[in-house]
């Protein structure tokens, strides 16, 4: 097994799903409710692979409360994180 050490402002990218993108859109329009002059929402940038970039604590600010056993996830279950090593521990 490896383990990495990886810090909250750490980069994170994921595959979201439909699911996932109608949260954002949806709480892109609760801030524009609020804040009429933010522009509409855009989809995130993805790679050519299809995976978006997040910080880690902004990915579990907008996607902690939609996240349940049993519920739909946003995006993909895999997650690929940023760190600058891995640690290889014996079983």
């Amino acid at each position: 097994m490896k383990t990495a050490t990886v810090n909250i402002n750490s980069y994170v990218k994921v595959k979201l799903n439909e699911f996932g993108l109608s949260v954002m859109k949806s709480n892109r329009e609760e801030l524009q409710r609020m804040a009429p002059s933010l522009p509409h929402f855009t989809p995130p940038a993805t790679d050519s692979e299809g995976y978006s970039k997040f910080q880690l604590w902004s990915l579990m600010q907008a996607f902690g409360p939609f996240i349940h056993l049993g519920g739909e996830l946003p995006f993909d279950s895999e997650i690929q994180f940023t760190c600058e090593s891995v640690i290889e521990e014996e079983e």
